[in-house]
C-alpha cells in the first residue's frame, strides 16, 4: 500500500498526536492509501491467497464474514488490502494473521462519521468539521464501503497499558482504488509516565518531521483553523496495476 501525500490529513493527524483532553490522552491518525500493490505488498498478497486457498480446500463452508465469503477472490483481496494498510500504518507490527471476522462491515459512512464524532466529542465541532472536508476530499465518501476492525487486545498497538477506547475505521472507494484509514486511541492521562508533558502542549500542533504522513506546514491555531496545507489534485496515484474490483 502506498501512503498518499495529503497535507490536510498529516495536519489531522499531527494534532492527534499525543493530545490531552481532560483526563484522556488521544493518539490518532488519518491517512490515504492506494492500493497499488508493490514490494513486500505482492509478497503478502500471494502468502495469504496461498494461505486462504489451503483453508478453502479444507472447510470450504465455514470461511464467510461481514467482508463476504472467502471463496470469492473479491472479499480475499479487500481482506488483504485492509491488513495491508494496517502494516503499512504500523510498521513495527504484523497484522498478516488477523482473520475475516476481525473485521465489520458498517452500514454507511454517514453513521461512521456520527460515532467518530461522539468519540471526539471534546474536541471542537470546527476542527471535526475540517477533518470530514479532508477526508471527503481525499476519497468521497458517499462511493466509500466502510469497514471496522475490533482489536484483538492482546498483541496489537491498541492495547497499551491505560487504554480506553480505540477505534479503526477504512473508508474504500473501489473506483478511486484508494483507503482512507481513521484510528484514534485514548487513553487514562494517568498511565504516562512522561512527566514532561502537560496540557500547554496543546497549541498550535504543527506537523512532525518523523511523522509518517507529514509534508510540512500546516498546522492548526487555537480556534482549531487549519493553515497552510492546501490539497493538490496532482497527488492522486497511478491506478492502472491497483488490484481492488470496480
Amino acid at each position: 500500500m502506498k501512503l498518499l501525500e495529503n497535507q490536510r490529513l498529516a495536519a489531522i493527524t499531527a494534532y492527534l498526536t499525543e493530545r490531552a483532553v481532560s483526563e484522556r490522552i488521544l493518539d490518532g491518525r488519518v491517512e490515504a492509501f492506494s492500493c497499488k500493490r508493490a514490494g513486500d505488498d505482492k509478497k503478502l498478497f500471494k502468502k495469504l491467497e496461498a494461505q486462504y486457498n489451503d483453508e478453502l480446500a479444507t472447510s470450504p463452508s465455514s470461511l464467510t464474514s461481514q467482508l463476504g465469503a472467502l471463496s470469492d477472490a473479491g472479499t480475499r483481496r479487500l481482506l488483504i488490502d485492509l491488513i495491508a494498510t494496517l502494516n503499512a500504518s504500523f510498521p513495527d507490527y504484523d497484522f498478516s494473521s488477523l482473520r475475516p471476522e476481525q473485521f465489520t462491515r458498517e452500514p454507511n459512512s454517514g453513521i461512521v462519521a456520527r460515532a467518530i464524532n461522539r468519540q471526539l466529542s471534546d474536541l471542537t465541532q470546527t476542527f471535526l468539521d475540517q477533518v470530514w472536508a479532508a477526508v471527503e476530499d481525499a476519497v468521497g465518501l458517499a462511493d466509500c464501503d466502510v469497514y471496522s476492525y475490533v482489536p484483538d487486545l492482546d498483541s496489537d498497538p491498541f492495547s497499551a497499558d491505560g487504554c480506553l477506547w480505540s477505534f479503526n475505521y477504512f473508508f474504500v472507494n473501489k473506483h478511486l482504488k484508494r483507503i482512507v484509514y481513521f484510528t484514534c486511541v485514548a487513553r487514562s492521562k494517568y498511565s504516562r509516565y512522561d512527566e514532561s508533558f502537560d496540557d500547554d502542549d496543546d497549541d498550535d500542533f504543527r506537523i512532525r518531521g518523523d511523522h509518517p504522513s507529514s509534508t510540512g506546514g500546516g498546522f492548526f491555531d487555537d480556534d482549531d483553523q487549519l493553515h497552510g496545507a492546501h490539497h493538490h489534485p496532482d497527488d492522486a496515484m497511478d491506478d492502472d496495476d491497483d488490484d481492488i474490483d470496480d
